[in-house]
C-alpha cells in the first residue's frame, strides 16, 4: 500500500513522517526492523532533523511514554504501557549500537550508494567520485573540443567556422568559447534530457552533422519559398493597384503600406505580418478609402480584393511554419557540437574517475530498469521493506523511475509506504522536479493508494493563516481564468487543499501588513518595517527578509547595514571579497606566472620567495602561505577565519578531482564565485532567498519586491513543434531550445509547448509566492510597488484585466475584499497600506537566555617540517613530512625541462623493470608518454643501468618471483604498496625506492611492509631502503 500525505505549510509534516517511521519500527515483529525501513529526505539538514526527532521520541517512549505525543496511537498496538516502553527501549539501544544501519538518508546519497554497488557493471573503478559541479565539467569539455580543432578534425572545424560566419553575417557579436559553453550547458541540462526522453529522440542521429546539414537545407528552402510567395503576392497587389491608377497614398491612412514595403523589399528581408487592419480590410472593402472616394474607386474591388485575400491567406496558412523554420534554423549551428561535446564529456569523466550527479541517476535507472528488486538488494547488501519519501513534490522523474521498482516490490509484499509532500511548495522545476507525479500520476500507477490531507496549521497565528486561505483561493481562480485551454488544466485543483484550520495557541492573532508604494521607496519601507518590529520587542534575529533573487538580497543587506542594522545572509559573504584569500591567490599566481606584476609585487612587499617554499602538495603550499600571512597581519587574519577555512575547502575540493596543478586551480578560481554562510546571530536581521527558506519558519517575515514574481516570462526552453501535417513533418521532428512567448502571441508551431510552459510557470510562481507567505509565525509584511494605473483602474469594481505579476493580484484581492475581511486601508503620499492585527508584543516572549557567549574562531595551522629548535612548534608535527625534490611536478600539468633527474619519472621507470634487460623499453615508454624531455633518454638510461647493475641479486634473471607495485591490505584496512618485492625459496626481500634525503620515517614504512609479509607466514624477510641516486642502502 502507498499512502500519499498532502502536507501544506506548517501542518506538521515532519511530525507525521517521524510518527509513521516509529510506528513501523515498533510494531514490526522483527527486532532489527530499522534495517529494513528507508526514510529519504532531500537535504542533509532534513536528514539530521529526522534522525534527531526519531531518536528523541524513542528515548521519550522508553523513559516516559505518556509524555510522547505519539503515545495514544502507539500504545493500542501493545498489551500495556510497559510493553511499549520496553519495545522502545530495545529498539533505541539497537539503533545506537548499530547506527550505520539506521537508514535515514538524502535521496542523492542513497542513489550513490546503490550505484557504487554496481560500479563493475557501469565500467567504473569503485573509487570513483561524484562531481556536483556539472558546469566545471562542461566548461572543461568545451575547452577540450576547442583544443581538438585541427586539420585532423575538419568536419568540426568547418562546422564551427560556418557557424561564426553565419552569425557575423547577421550582425551578431560572437565569442566562440562563451557561446559554446552556453550551448553546452543547455545540452547537458535536466530539461533537455527530460525532453529527449519524453519524445524518444535519438540524440546521436538527430544531432549528427549530416542530419543537421540536411535540416539546414530543408528549412532554408521552406523559408525562401514563403518569402518568395509573399513578395510575389505583394507585388501582384501593388502592380494591379498601379494599373488601376492607385498609389499607396490613395488608400485610407496608407492602410496597405506594409504591402508596398514588402513588394519593394529584398528577397532576404523578413516579411512583416499583416496588421489587424489589413485582415479586416480583406473582408470589408468599405474601409479601403475615404468616404468621399469610395464610390469613385468601387470598380477596383473585384480585381484587388482577391489579391489582398490571397496575400493574407499565405500568412494565415504558412506563417507559423515559416516562423518555426526560422526559429529552428537559428540554433542548428549550436546543435552541431552535441556529439563532440558528449564524447569529450564522457572521456573527461573517465580520466578523472568521476561521474556527474545527473548522469549517475540516468546510469542507475538504466541498470535498475527491468531488474528484480531482490537482485538490487543483493548488490546493496541490505533489503528494504518500507519506503518513506519526504518532499515528494521535489522528486524528479528520473529519481522516481529509480525508486519505483523497489516500491512496487514492497507494495506487492503488502508493506506500507509513505510519500509526503505538498504540490503548492514545488519550486525546484529548474532542478528537474515534477509536481505532476504527486498531483495525479502516482495514484494512477498504484491501485493500492490512499490520499490523506493534513488540513491544520500549527505554525502561524490566525491572521496569517486566514490571509493565506483567502488570497490563494482567489489567486488560483484568477489564474485559471487567464490560462484556460482545452487540456483542462486548473491551478485551483492544486490549491483546493490550501485552506487550513488554525491550531497555533497564542493570545495574539498576529499581524499582516501589505504596503504598496513607489518602487524607489521600497528599500525605506523595509527599513521602517524592521524598526517597527524591533520596537515591539523583537530581536533583530527574529526578523527575516525574504527576497526572490541573490541580487535583491545583496541590495537589501547593503541598505540595512548602511543604516546601522547588522545583517546575516547565506549569500552575502563572497569568498573573493576576502583580502587574505586574494593575497593567497595572487601569491600562487606569481609562482605560475613570473610576469604577474600584482602577485610579484605582493611577494616582494611581504618578503616571500614562493618558489623556494618546500611543499609536497597544493594544500601544503597554501598552508605555508597562510602561516606567513598570519604572522604579517594577525589581526586581519583572525578577522577572516571563515574566509580562510572556505578557501581551503574550495582548494581541497579542486585538488581531490583535478590534482595539484596551480594553473588549473587559478583558472577554476577565476571562473567560480564561491560564497560562504555567515553564522547565526540573534542580533542580526537575516536576509534569505525564498528558495532557501523552504521548510523553515521565522517569527516575522518581511517580503519586499513582491512585484518581481511575475506570471509568465518569455524565455528559452527545450520543446517540440507540432509539425504533423505541415511542410516541416519529417524535417523538424526533434526538440529545440527556442524562445517561447505567451501562447496568445506565439505565432509558430511551438504554441502547444508555449501553452504548457505557461501552465508550468504559473504553478512555479504562485508556489514561490505561497512559500514566502507561509514562513512567518507571528507577523507578515509584504511590500510591493504600486500597480500601473491601467491595472488599478481596471480593478474597479471587479478585475477585468490581464495581470502581469502576483502583487497586482494581491492588490485586487485586498481592494475588493480587504474591508469585508477586517483590513484597514490607509492611503497617503502615493502609498496604500492594508493592515490587520497588531504587531506581536515580543517583550512577552520567554527566551532561553539573554546572554550570548562569544566564541572566537581560529585557524590553527602547523608546519609539516618545523625545525627541532623551533620551540613554538608542536613536537608531534616534527619530521612528519620532508620536502621532496620531486614535489614541483605536482604543481604543473606537464613535466618541465629542468637540469636534474626527476625522481617521480625514475620511480615510474623502475616500476616496469623486472630484469636489467627491461630498462631500455621502460625508458622509451617514459619518453613516449612525455615524462622525459627529448635528448635526455640516454641520461636516464645510463644512471639507472649503473644502479641496477650494481645489485644483481635484486634484479635476478630467473629463479625469483618479482612483485612491482603490488598492493597489500593491512589489518587496519589500509592499502600498502611496496615498490619491489622478491620472493625466492621462501625468503622475502622488500625494497623501497627513495630519491631524496634520508629520513628515519622510511624505516618505519618499510618495516610495516615486512610485518605484513610476516603475518602472511613468511619467516625470513629482509627490508631494504634504496636511495637510488646516491646508491646508498639501509
Amino acid at each position: 500500500m502507498i499512502r500519499i500525505m498532502k502536507a501544506s505549510a506548517g501542518s506538521g509534516k515532519t511530525f507525521n513522517l517521524a510518527k509513521t517511521y516509529i510506528r513501523l519500527l515498533l510494531t514490526d515483529e522483527e527486532r532489527y526492523s530499522y534495517r529494513h525501513i528507508l526514510a529519504v529526505t532531500f537535504t542533509n539538514k532534513a536528514t539530521d532533523e529526522m534522525k534527531s526527532r526519531i531518536l528523541k521520541e524513542l528515548h521519550l517512549l522508553a523513559k516516559s511514554p505518556k509524555e510522547s505525543p505519539y503515545f495514544e496511537e502507539l500504545v493500542a498496538a501493545f498489551e500495556s504501557e510497559n510493553g511499549l516502553r520496553k519495545r522502545a527501549e530495545t529498539v533505541l539501544c539497537d539503533i545506537l549500537h548499530d547506527y550505520g544501519a539506521f537508514a535515514v538518508s538524502t535521496i542523492d546519497r542513497f542513489f550513490q550508494q546503490t550505484l557504487k554497488a554496481f560500479s563493475r557493471e557501469i565500467g567504473q573503478f569503485a573509487t570513483y567520485q561524484v562531481e556536483l559541479d556539472r558546469e566545471s565539467l562542461v566548461s572543461e569539455s568545451v575547452d577540450r573540443v576547442l583544443d581538438s580543432l585541427s586539420d585532423d578534425n575538419k568536419d568540426l572545424l568547418q562546422w564551427l567556422t560556418q557557424s561564426v560566419m553565419d552569425d557575423l553575417e547577421k550582425g551578431k557579436r560572437y565569442n566562440l568559447e562563451n557561446n559554446l559553453k552556453t550551448v553546452a550547458m543547455t545540452l547537458k541540462s535536466d530539461e533537455h534530457r527530460a525532453a529527449i526522453e519524453e519524445y524518444g529522440i535519438d540524440e546521436e542521429k538527430e544531432y549528427s552533422k549530416e542530419n543537421l546539414t540536411r535540416m539546414k537545407k530543408a528549412l532554408s528552402g521552406v523559408m525562401t519559398s514563403f518569402v518568395k510567395e509573399v513578395r510575389e503576392a505583394a507585388k501582384a497587389f501593388v502592380s494591379a493597384a498601379g494599373e488601376e491608377g492607385l498609389s499607396n497614398e490613395d488608400f485610407s491612412r496608407k492602410c496597405f503600406n506594409s504591402i508596398y514595403v514588402c513588394a519593394a523589399s529584398d528577397s532576404k528581408d523578413e516579411p512583416a505580418y499583416p496588421s489587424a487592419t489589413i485582415f479586416k480590410n480583406s473582408e470589408d472593402f468599405s474601409k479601403w478609402f475615404r468616404k468621399a472616394d469610395l464610390n469613385r474607386f468601387a470598380p477596383v474591388e473585384g480585381r484587388l480584393m482577391p489579391l489582398l485575400q490571397r496575400y493574407c491567406g499565405i500568412f494565415t496558412e504558412k506563417y507559423k511554419v515559416y516562423v518555426t523554420a526560422s526559429k529552428i534554423s537559428l540554433i542548428l549551428n549550436e546543435l552541431g557540437i552535441a556529439g563532440d561535446l558528449d564524447r569529450e564529456f564522457r572521456a573527461l569523466m573517465k580520466e578523472k574517475n568521476v561521474l556527474s550527479l545527473d548522469d549517475s541517476n540516468v546510469i542507475l535507472r538504466n541498470i535498475i530498469d527491468g531488474t528484480d528488486a531482490p537482485f538490487i538488494y543483493e548488490k546493496l547488501g541490505v533489503r528494504f521493506e518500507h519506503f518513506l519519501l519526504d518532499e515528494f513534490q521535489d522528486t524528479s522523474r528520473i529519481q522516481w523511475d529509480n525508486f519505483r521498482p523497489l516500491i512496487e516490490n514492497s507494495v506487492a509484499q503488502g508493506k506500507e509506504n509513505l510519500l509526503v509532500g505538498d504540490v503548492k511548495q514545488s519550486i525546484y522545476r529548474w532542478r528537474g522536479s515534477d509536481w505532476r507525479m504527486m498531483a495525479r500520476e502516482v495514484q494512477g500507477e498504484f491501485s493500492q493508494c490512499e490520499v490523506e490531507t493534513l488540513d491544520s496549521n500549527y505554525r502561524s497565528l490566525r491572521n496569517i493563516v486566514e490571509f493565506n486561505n483567502g488570497f490563494f483561493e482567489y489567486a488560483s481562480t484568477i489564474l485559471d481564468g487567464m490560462s484556460a485551454d482545452e487540456s483542462g488544466f486548473k491551478v485551483h485543483d492544486i490549491y483546493s487543499d490550501a485552506g487550513q484550520f488554525v491550531k497555533a495557541k497564542s493570545p495574539s492573532d498576529g499581524s499582516v501588513d501589505v504596503v504598496f508604494c513607489d518602487k524607489e521607496d521600497e528599500m525605506q519601507e523595509i527599513l521602517d518595517a524592521v524598526n517597527r518590529v524591533h520596537e515591539a520587542g523583537a530581536r533583530f534575529g527574529e526578523i527575516t527578509v525574504l527576497v526572490r533573487s541573490n541580487r535583491h538580497g545583496s541590495d537589501v543587506a547593503m541598505f540595512l547595514m548602511d543604516n546601522g542594522i547588522s545583517v546575516i545572509s547565506d549569500d552575502s559573504l563572497h569568498l573573493k571579497s576576502s583580502a587574505v584569500a586574494r593575497q593567497v591567490v595572487s601569491l600562487l599566481s606569481s609562482v605560475e606566472n613570473e610576469d604577474d606584476s600584482i602577485g610579484s609585487f605582493l611577494a616582494g612587499e611581504l618578503d616571500i620567495n614562493v618558489a623556494e617554499l618546500s611543499c609536497l602538495s597544493l594544500s601544503d603550499l597554501c598552508e605555508q602561505l597562510l602561516r606567513i600571512l598570519k604572522d604579517r597581519d594577525p589581526e586581519l587574519f583572525e578577522s577572516e577565519t571563515q574566509y580562510v577555512q572556505a578557501l581551503m575547502d574550495f582548494m581541497q575540493d579542486y585538488v581531490a578531482v583535478n590534482g595539484n596543478a596551480i594553473d588549473g586551480f587559478l583558472k577554476a578560481w577565476q571562473e567560480a564565485d564561491p560564497k560562504i554562510s555567515s553564522p547565526s546571530d540573534p542580533e542580526s536581521v537575516r536576509v534569505m532567498t525564498i528558495h532557501k527558506s523552504k521548510g523553515l519558519e521565522f517569527q516575522h517575515v518581511i517580503f519586499p519586491f513582491a512585484e518581481e514574481i511575475g506570471l509568465f516570462r518569455s524565455e528559452k526552453h527545450w520543446t517540440r513543434p507540432t509539425v504533423e501535417g505541415t511542410e516541416l513533418e519529417g524535417i523538424a521532428d526533434g526538440v529545440y531550445n527556442v524562445s517561447l512567448r505567451k501562447p496568445a502571441n506565439e505565432d509558430s508551431l511551438f504554441r502547444e509547448g508555449s501553452q504548457r510552459e505557461m501552465q508550468f510557470q504559473l504553478v512555479d510562481n504562485i508556489n514561490t509566492f505561497y512559500v514566502a507567505l507561509t514562513r512567518p509565525v507571528k507577523g507578515l509584511t509584504v511590500i510591493a510597488s504600486n500597480p500601473p494605473e491601467k491595472i488599478a483602474a481596471a480593478i474597479v469594481p471587479v478585475p477585468s484585466c490581464d495581470f502581469t505579476d502576483f502583487s497586482q493580484i494581491l492588490y485586487a484581492y485586498l481592494y475588493g475584499y480587504g474591508e469585508a475581511l477586517g483590513y484597514v486601508r490607509e492611503e497617503a503620499d502615493d502609498k496604500i497600506v492594508f493592515s490587520k492585527g497588531d504587531i506581536f508584543n515580543y517583550s512577552t516572549v520567554k527566551r532561553k537566555s539573554d546572554t550570548i557567549s562569544e566564541l572566537t574562531p581560529g585557524y590553527p595551522s602547523y608546519p609539516l617540517n618545523p625545525q627541532a629548535e623551533d620551540e613554538e612548534s608542536d613536537v608531534r608535527e616534527r619530521g612528519r613530512l620532508k620536502f621532496s625534490a620531486d614535489s614541483i611536478d605536482f604543481f604543473c600539468d606537464e613535466v618541465r625541462n629542468e637540469a636534474r633527474l626527476n625522481g617521480t619519472v625514475l620511480h615510474g621507470i623502475l616500476s616496469e623493470v623486472v630484469t636489467l634487460s627491461d630498462l631500455p623499453d621502460a625508458v622509451r615508454h617514459a619518453f613516449e608518454s612525455g615524462e622525459i624531455d627529448a635528448g635526455r633518454e640516454e641520461e636516464y638510461l645510463n644512471i639507472l643501468t649503473q644502479r641496477v647493475a650494481a645489485h644483481p641479486d635484486w634484479f635476478p634473471v630467473d629463479g625469483a618471483e618479482v612483485l612491482n607495485e603490488t598492493g597489500l591490505i593491512d589489518t587496519d584496512g589500509e592499502l600498502r604498496r611496496p615498490d619491489r618485492v622478491l620472493i625466492k625459496d621462501g625468503n622475502v626481500t622488500v625494497i623501497d625506492y627513495k630519491f631524496g634525503e634520508k629520513n628515519r620515517r622510511y624505516r618505519r614504512q618499510v618495516s610495516r611492509y615486512a610485518d605484513i609479509y610476516r603475518r602472511m607466514g613468511y619467516s625470513e624477510i629482509t627490508p631494504i631502503i634504496w636511495y637510488v641516486l646516491t646508491d646508498e642502502v639501509e
